[in-house]
């Protein structure tokens, strides 16, 4: 009887191993990471997940300083996470591809790891998210590191100068947000600095989750997107094209609406 009293006492302990947050930077090997969870969270409960990628020459406190963005995400019940990217940039990833400097397989799962030690999370609930250069660094996550989040939500960024021969870590969960009027990163062609065509990688991932050829339109919640799903494949696994009729744009709605499209998706997905 003394050893369940022990185990329900320390169950009922809040949570309280995290000792960084929005204001203090949370170190881990090869850069840092902020964070901020929900004003209302009971300390205890499995927190949603959102980790969002910055774009070119951003930062997680630039990050921050969209409240919007950041309120999107915690008022679901989310932890939203901005990791660090070195000199403003996230690098390409895989054999073949990957750009000197910083591994960023290997940092993003120092970041993973860091934040389940210090807040709990429901891993039927995490989500990548990103824009632009951040939207690419998405991509690259999904198909080299795709085990460690349920879902991905690239926002106006794709794969970068090349585009890979498969992703080594299997099929995936992914909705992509793109404007048809881009000019930094095109839609359907190799951009202005070498962005691949966003149709080029869907057919990857396509490849990947086994997806079939059939789509069908979907409703998105949101008058200014068109989207697009193919939701049978062999993986289970769900693609999803959103497309607007505006430029280089990422409103601060769009990344909480991807933790609504995660949190929509079939549980045996």
């Amino acid at each position: 009887m003394r050893i369940v009293l022990l185990l329900l006492t320390f169950l009922s302990v809040p949570f309280a191993a995290a000792a960084c947050g929005a204001d203090s930077r949370c170190e881990v090997p090869g850069g840092y990471y902020l964070a901020a969870a929900p004003d209302d969270w009971d300390q205890k409960t499995p927190l949603r997940l959102v980790v969002y990628f910055h774009g070119w020459n951003g930062s997680p406190e630039g990050a921050f300083r969209n409240k919007g963005m950041v309120r999107g995400a915690t008022s679901r019940g989310a932890l939203f996470v901005a990791p660090f990217a070195q000199t403003g940039y996230w690098r390409q990833m895989g054999s073949n591809r990957a750009e000197r400097g910083r591994d960023e397989a290997a940092y993003v799962r120092a970041v993973m790891k860091d934040i389940r030690s210090r807040w709990p999370i429901d891993d039927s609930q995490t989500l990548a998210s990103g824009f632009s250069r951040g939207g690419s660094m998405v991509w690259n996550v999904a198909c080299y590191t795709g085990d460690l989040f349920r879902a991905y939500a690239p926002i106006a960024g794709g794969f970068w100068r090349s585009n890979p021969d498969t992703c080594p870590t299997g099929p995936v969960n992914l909705r992509h947000i793109h404007g048809l009027k881009d000019q930094v990163v095109a839609f359907d062609e190799v951009g202005v600095y070498n962005s691949m065509p966003i149709p080029e990688g869907f057919d990857i991932l396509a490849r990947v989750n086994g997806t079939a050829d059939k789509s069908r339109k979907v409703k998105s919640g949101d008058k200014r997107l068109t989207c697009e799903r193919w939701d049978t494949s062999d993986s289970g696994r769900i693609l999803e094209l959103c497309l607007h009729d505006r430029g280089h744009s990422i409103p601060a709605e769009w990344v909480g609406q991807g933790l609504d499209w995660l949190a929509d998706l079939p549980k045996d997905s």
